[in-house]
C-alpha cells in the first residue's frame, strides 16, 4: 500500500447511525410484509406468440416501435436513476423501507427496459438497439452528495415523473386491444405505481425536516419543472389517415389524448401532492406558458 493511500482524510465525515426503524408512511408496512413473504411481486410470462405483425397497418406498427423504443430508452435510464436514489438514501441513513423499494425499482426498470426493446423488434420486424449517449450517462449517474440532492431527485426523477408515467401508461392500456401490448402495458403499471410511491412518500418522510431555505429551494425547482411539463408533453403520436384505429389497438397515444392525460394528472394528482408538501406548485401551473397547438 503507497504512503498516500495510508493517508487519513483531513475532515473525516460522521459516521451515519443505521437502525431497524422503519419510516412512518405507508411504505413501512408493505416493506414488513415483504420481508415476511407475504408479498412477492413476481414477473408473469408474456404471450410473445400471440403478436402478429401482419394483422396491423405499416404505419401503426412505426408508430408503436417508436413508443416502445422510447419507454426502453425511458426504462433503461430509470436502472441508474433508482441506482443512484439508492445510493443517496444509504448515504443519508434513510430507513430501510425506502432503500429496499429504490433497489427494487431499479431491478424492474432493467427488466421494463428489455421487454420495452423486445416489443419494438416485434413491431419493427427486427432486432433493435438502444444508442445511449455515453456523456448524458455519466451526468445522470452522478452522486447524490446531500440530502437536498436527494429530494431534488425524488421530485423530478421518481414521484413527478413515474406519477406522469403511470398516467400515461394507464391511459395506453385502456385504449389498447392487442393482447400482448396490453399485458405488457399491465406489466409495466404494476411497478411504476410503486416507484411513484416511493417518491411521494419520501418526500412526506423528509418535508417536516426541511429548512425554510430548503423548501424555498425545493419550492422554485418545483415551479421550473410545472412550468414546462405541458410542452413536454405536448405532441404525441399522431396516425395518419387510415391508420388511427390500428394505433388505438396498440395503444398509442396521439396529441389531444396525451395533452389530456397530462393536464388531468397534473391538475388532480401532482399538483396537489406537491402543493401538500408546502411547495406552491399550484401558481406555477397558472402562471405556465401555453403551447401552440399543432394538431
Amino acid at each position: 500500500m503507497s504512503a498516500r493511500m495510508r493517508e487519513r482524510p483531513e475532515r473525516a465525515r460522521e459516521s451515519i447511525r443505521i437502525g431497524t426503524v422503519l419510516s412512518a408512511t405507508p411504505l413501512a408496512r408493505r416493506h414488513e410484509q415483504t420481508v415476511r413473504g407475504k408479498l412477492a411481486r413476481l414477473p408473469k410470462p408474456q404471450p410473445w406468440s400471440a403478436f402478429d405483425a401482419s394483422r396491423h397497418p405499416k404505419a401503426a406498427l412505426a408508430l408503436a416501435r417508436e413508443l416502445w423504443l422510447g419507454l426502453a430508452r425511458g426504462e433503461y435510464g430509470a436502472v441508474g436513476l433508482f441506482a443512484k436514489v439508492a445510493v443517496g438514501l444509504v448515504r443519508v441513513g434513510a430507513p430501510f423501507d425506502f432503500v429496499h423499494a429504490a433497489t427494487q425499482a431499479s431491478s424492474d426498470e432493467a427488466r421494463h427496459a428489455e421487454l420495452c426493446l423486445r416489443m419494438a423488434g416485434l413491431c419493427a420486424g427486427e432486432s433493435p438497439e438502444l444508442d445511449v449517449a455515453g456523456d448524458d450517462l455519466d451526468l445522470a449517474l452522478a452522486p447524490l452528495v446531500s440530502e437536498l440532492e436527494l429530494d431534488l431527485v425524488m421530485i423530478q426523477g421518481v414521484a413527478m415523473s413515474e406519477t406522469l408515467a403511470t398516467a400515461l401508461l394507464t391511459a395506453c392500456l385502456r385504449r389498447a386491444s392487442d393482447r400482448l401490448t396490453k399485458s405488457l402495458l399491465t406489466a409495466l403499471l404494476g411497478d411504476e405505481v410503486h416507484h411513484a410511491r416511493l417518491g411521494w412518500y419520501y418526500l412526506a418522510h423528509r418535508s417536516p425536516r426541511w429548512s425554510l431555505a430548503e423548501r424555498q429551494q425545493l419550492a422554485d425547482r418545483a415551479g421550473e419543472l410545472v412550468m414546462r411539463v405541458e410542452q413536454e408533453f405536448w405532441v404525441g403520436r399522431d396516425a395518419p389517415g387510415g391508420a388511427s384505429t390500428a394505433a388505438r389497438a396498440l395503444g398509442i397515444l396521439d396529441s389531444k389524448a396525451q395533452r389530456s392525460v397530462v393536464r388531468d394528472t397534473m391538475e388532480n394528482e401532482i399538483l396537489p401532492g406537491l402543493d401538500a408538501l408546502g411547495l406552491g406548485a399550484s401558481l406555477a401551473w397558472t402562471r405556465r406558458p401555453r403551447p401552440r397547438s399543432r394538431a
